[in-house]
Parts: structure tokens; sequence; C-alpha cells
């Protein structure tokens, strides 16, 4: 059953992405290339339904290579996102949305709850907190697999974009974890420079320094 209804929204985000015509003012289409790390990309295509539900679907394709080079796989997804709440009022923001992802070659899929709340905590400061809980199921074996779960909390001091940001994790149903610490630098509107300290799920300490620079058009 659960693969039917997945296979259902498949369909439906293959209707999503022929040809229509979209005003540029609605934004209405979905392009976000990503790098998930440091051998494996994404990008991610897909368009908002025009209607009053806050529904948005499409299709995942990324490639992963080895160490030296090889591409070993390249995956192909159909996603699906609803927003269950989304509050806007002064000095607080709250949004509740729930993802889908689904292998369209083995059927394995993921189910995503995401909840994200923003407070202005004092004149300089403001507070960020999001929480993700994720219930992945097996294609091979026809089954519910794990449970992954995360959090993060941000403090930001809105005048020099600065934000000192605590993250915790576990995956394989609590059965491992881990945890980061991370001071960030907002250098302008399109570049960030990141240094952290991080616990991987292998028990090993990292210190790490990056800087992620975005486009929007």
């Amino acid at each position: 059953m659960f693969v039917k209804i997945l296979g259902t929204l498949a369909a439906a985000s293959l209707i999503l992405l022929s040809p229509v015509e979209v005003k540029a003012q609605e934004r209405g289409l979905i392009w976000a290339p990503a790098k998930n790390s440091d051998r494996s990309y994404s990008a991610r295509l897909g368009a908002k339904l025009p209607t009053e539900t806050p529904l948005r679907a499409g299709l995942e394709m990324g490639m992963s290579a080895s160490e030296g080079g090889a591409v070993v796989d390249t995956p192909v997804k159909f996603w699906g996102d609803m927003t269950l709440m989304s509050t806007n009022l002064p000095g607080v923001k709250i949004a509740r949305d729930v993802g889908i992802l689904m292998n369209a070659l083995t059927g394995s899929a993921a189910v995503t709850m995401t909840m994200t709340q923003k407070r202005v905590a004092t004149a300089d400061f403001d507070v960020e907190s999001n929480r993700n809980v994720t219930l992945r199921y097996d294609g091979h074996s026809q089954q519910w697999s794990g449970l992954d779960v995360s959090q993060s909390l941000r403090l930001t001091r809105s005048a020099t974009g600065t934000a000192f940001v605590l993250t915790g994790a576990s995956r394989e149903t609590f059965d491992e974890f881990s945890s980061s610490v991370a001071l960030e630098q907002k250098l302008s509107d399109n570049l960030t420079v990141t240094g952290s300290f991080d616990r991987g799920f292998e028990d090993r300490f990292r210190p790490a320094v990056h800087a992620n620079y975005k486009i929007r058009w």
C-alpha cells in the first residue's frame, strides 16, 4: 500500500514537470542544486502546484563518485513536500512541513517531518530551533527500516551576522549519535564562513572550516 501511494506521488511529479505556462512573478518553478559531500552532488527540479494548498513536487537527480573519481551511483528520486502550518507574527515565525522522497529505481523511501521556529529573543539576538524526524522505508524488504532524528539551536547576533550553532543527531533508531558545535560569520548576502568542531557517528572529533557561497536567480 505504501509503495502504491508513493507511486501516485511519482506520477504526479512527472505531470508537474511537463511543459506548462508559469508566470515568473509566481515563482512556481523549483531548481535547487546541492553539494551533499565532497563526492556527492544532486539537483532538485520541480514546481509548486497551482492551487491554494501548499504542495510542491518534482524530480531529484544525483551523482556519487569514488575516491578515484569514478561514478558509482546516479540516483533518481521523486520528491514531494507539503506545508502543514506556517505562522508569521511580529517577533516569531513557526513552520511545520512533511516531505516524501522515493528512489525511483529501488522503491526505497523516506518520510520527514520538519519543525522550525524563529524568535526575536532580545534587541540584539535571534533564536532559531530546527527539528527533523525521518522514517525510512526499505524497498527491497518492503518494510520500515529505521528512524533518524536531528535537532539544532542557533543563536544569531543580527547586527554582525555572527551565529553560534549547536547540533545533535541520531540514526538507526537511536543506535548511533553525532553532535556539532559551530561558529558562523556572514560576510555578505551570499557568503558565509563556518568553523566547527564535530563528533561524527564514528566517535571521532573533527575540527573543520569551510565557506558557503550561494546564488539565487
